[in-house]
């Protein structure tokens, strides 16, 4: 896959994109010619953002949607279909965060956080990529993980959980394209401190995600960092990762 350096025209579904990175990518798509349907839980917020970009000219749809329920992602996927003819990209991207210990947090907590982080990244997967598949051009996934995936944060096992999911999801899902020969690209973000709903002591916008997934798609990064944070912490980890290997007992 060698990416897409043409996406005006393009039809790209966006999940969670009534706020945070969901909008920025949206409207970065728009910026670059896309047609988007932008997708979210929050009704209000999704139609008064659609309605705004739709008034500047671009061409957005706009529906909403719990990820967490397979059938009302089917029927965005349907939806892009109808309003734009086919399916080129699409971003699952939405997610939630909980705090506390891994240990303390009550069951519902886990199952509210993995039922949409994870959950509705594979809703996502299943829904949108055999739209792609169908429209006989090359296309993309875009996967939202976290530098929660790349390195150790306490107080968020949940969303750590999801977050490494979604990265080993994202590694099997482009390795089965390749073995069709799909002309399919897929990209997983971590972002890192974006200043957004969830994180609202972020120092990063999310606009500099948003130009990265555009970077990513148009060149096909298969892992997208956003930022520079947590440099040190992550190499170390990935280093005591290699070095624990010298320790097989045999």
């Amino acid at each position: 896959m060698a990416g897409l350096p043409e996406l005006e025209h393009r039809a790209a579904v966006v999940t969670g994109a009534a706020s945070g990175i969901g909008l920025a990518v949206t409207e970065a798509f728009v910026a670059a010619g896309m047609r988007v349907l932008m997708t979210d839980i929050d009704d209000a917020g999704l139609a008064s953002h659609a309605e705004r970009l739709a008034d500047g000219g671009a061409e957005v749809r706009a529906l909403a949607i719990d990820v967490t329920d397979p059938e009302a992602v089917e029927r965005a996927a349907d939806a892009a279909v109808e309003h734009f003819g086919k399916l080129h990209i699409a971003c699952n991207n939405a997610g939630i965060v909980t705090l506390g210990n891994s240990w303390e947090l009550p069951l519902s907590e886990w199952h509210r956080v993995i039922d949409v982080d994870l959950w509705g990244v594979i809703h996502g997967i299943r829904a949108f990529v055999p739209r792609i598949l169908a429209s006989g051009e090359p296309g993309h996934v875009v996967n939202t993980a976290s530098m929660a995936a790349m390195t150790t944060i306490p107080g968020i096992g949940p969303y750590t959980a999801s977050k490494h999911a979604v990265v080993g999801l994202s590694d099997g899902l482009r390795a089965e394209l390749a073995a069709l020969d799909a002309p399919i690209g897929v990209s997983v973000v971590m972002p890192g401190m974006i200043r957004t709903g969830l994180n609202p002591f972020g120092t990063v916008e999310p606009e500099q995600v948003a130009a990265n997934v555009v970077d990513a798609i148009r060149r096909d990064r298969a892992y997208v960092f956003t930022d520079d944070h947590e440099i040190p912490q992550v190499e170390s980890r990935l280093g005591a990762i290699i070095a624990a290997r010298a320790d097989v007992v045999s």
